[in-house]
């Protein structure tokens, strides 16, 4: 009988470690809950009064719709980004964006804000992003309209969730502001209709919401960015936070440097 009772140790190489972090991952979803790890509209405010630069939201991006980004583990991604970053937006989208939920406990561990990234439809995809570790979640007005944005608001805050209201126009974005003071508010540069990108039109929303943002809002600048030279020109155009996606994935060595190119940028404003 000693024979059908072999012992066999701890798995070795590839094998041992995809042990060890789906061990994490079951952890995680069995934990029935996982705490968030700060506040995303705390680390932004962090950023501007700290070093007087725009807040970084660097995102987790393999896919976007008809292509693939770039691929990266967890870890390799925020190695190769020098743990720079305030907050990490995370793509949990599975169809067009190569998205998990699962992924979102592993970057509540950094200890750094984690954005939920998803076409969100409804309150349970809330109570799921809450659950494994998000801090923060993304509303998308052009699809959801203002009264079913207002309702999924209203459950995300009930969660203890903050909320990205991500916009397409400066005067949505000045409306958005108003009507959800506790909100971060986003202009994306990308048309979800047709996924034109124009990083042009971005700086001009930018500019008209910024004359008529109100005190203690704060603007992202989503999409777009994929050069220095690009961040600094958000960040005067008046973004209080930048979103960088592709760039972060493909490029994130030089991404790395933003913090230390950014600095004193917002420092004339008042």
């Amino acid at each position: 009988m000693s024979g059908l009772a072999e012992k066999r140790g701890s798995p070795e190489g590839f094998l041992g470690e995809a042990y060890r972090w789906a061990r994490f991952r079951e952890e995680a979803v069995s934990a029935g809950g996982v705490g968030s790890a700060g506040s995303l509209r705390g680390a932004i405010l962090a950023a501007l009064e700290q070093e007087a630069r725009p807040g970084l939201i660097l995102e987790f991006k393999r896919c976007r719709p008809g292509r693939f980004v770039a691929y990266h583990t967890p870890w390799g991604f925020v190695e190769a980004l020098g743990g720079v970053g305030d907050a990490w937006s995370v793509l949990v989208e599975p169809f067009w964006f190569c998205g998990s939920l699962e992924l979102l406990p592993w970057f509540a561990s950094t200890g750094k804000p984690v954005l939920a990234k998803d076409f969100v439809a409804g309150p349970g995809m809330l109570r799921a992003y809450r659950s494994l570790g998000a801090s923060a979640v993304l509303l998308i007005l052009d699809m959801l309209g203002w009264r079913r944005l207002g309702e999924l608001y209203e459950e995300a805050r009930g969660l203890g969730l903050e909320v990205l209201i991500e916009t397409s126009s400066a005067g949505d974005a000045v409306d958005a502001m108003a009507s959800f003071p506790e909100a971060l508010v986003g202009i994306n540069a990308r048309n979800l209709r047709s996924l034109e990108l124009s990083f042009e039109r971005l700086l001009g929303e930018i500019e008209k919401a910024v004359t008529s943002k109100p005190s203690g809002a704060l603007l992202v600048a989503e999409s777009g960015i994929d050069s220095v030279e690009k961040a600094v020109a958000a960040a005067r155009a008046g973004a209080d936070a930048l979103l960088i996606g592709t760039w972060a994935s493909t490029r994130p060595r030089e991404v790395a440097a933003l913090p230390e190119r950014l600095r004193g940028v917002k420092g004339g404003e008042g």
